[in-house]
């Protein structure tokens, strides 16, 4: 099991579950996805589910749904949701500890960055904790990164979560990005980890993915 993070909204958390979750699956490996919490619709719910075949229902691939695109814990209070936070997490855990009895191996994707308020000051870090996964980052190629991912790594850490590394999807081609090694050997020098993929397309990409 492991939880896809990123250093911010939009930077391809959805897409590389989606090619790791394929990657696994060809290698045999029955992989299960989950969306905690998602908000503006269920895209990235169904589009998990069809692109791993999935026969669960969307409830509980994705127990938490709010239909503005905001940050969940002000998409709760503009909603009018009554949910508490206890049932919040009750919901999820219930999803998260029936698919992870389904499947071999369990993609958990988070919503947003790793500070993302889910609701009475209880951050997606602390959902990632909370379930008691490792996770994984994803992250871009371009200027900008070095700061938004060593700051991913050390606020996840400060609460105790162990990073697996950092997968780089190339939102700005590499071929555009002056000296991307550099930025790459500066993440891992000074983040103390691993990038463990690049991702430049769905048919050009490499992911070394460790499951223990």
């Amino acid at each position: 099991m492991i939880f896809i993070t990123g250093t911010d909204t939009g930077v391809g958390k959805t897409y590389t579950s989606k090619i790791l979750g394929k990657e696994l699956k060809k290698e045999g490996i029955n992989v299960g996805y989950l969306k905690p919490i998602e908000t503006g619709g269920r895209e990235d719910t169904i589009t998990l589910k069809k692109a791993l075949n999935l026969d669960d229902d969307l409830n509980i691939i994705n127990p938490i749904n709010l239909k503005l695109p905001l940050s969940p814990n002000i998409a709760f209070e503009v909603e009018n949701s009554h949910l508490t936070l206890d049932e919040i997490k009750n919901k999820i855990k219930e999803s998260f500890e029936y698919l992870k009895n389904k499947y071999d191996f369990l993609i958990v994707e988070g919503a947003g960055g790793v500070c993302v308020p889910i609701k009475d000051n209880f951050l997606m870090s602390d959902l990632i904790k909370f379930l008691d996964l490792d996770a994984v980052i994803v992250s871009r190629p371009n200027l900008g990164t070095i700061n938004h991912t060593l700051l991913t790594i050390e606020h996840l850490r400060n609460k105790g979560i162990n990073v697996k590394g950092v997968i780089i999807n190339c939102i700005t081609p590499l071929k555009d990005v002056l000296f991307y090694e550099k930025t790459f050997e500066t993440i891992e020098k000074y983040g103390k980890t691993k990038i463990i993929g690049v991702i430049e397309n769905e048919e050009k990409y490499w992911i070394n993915f460790i499951m223990k």
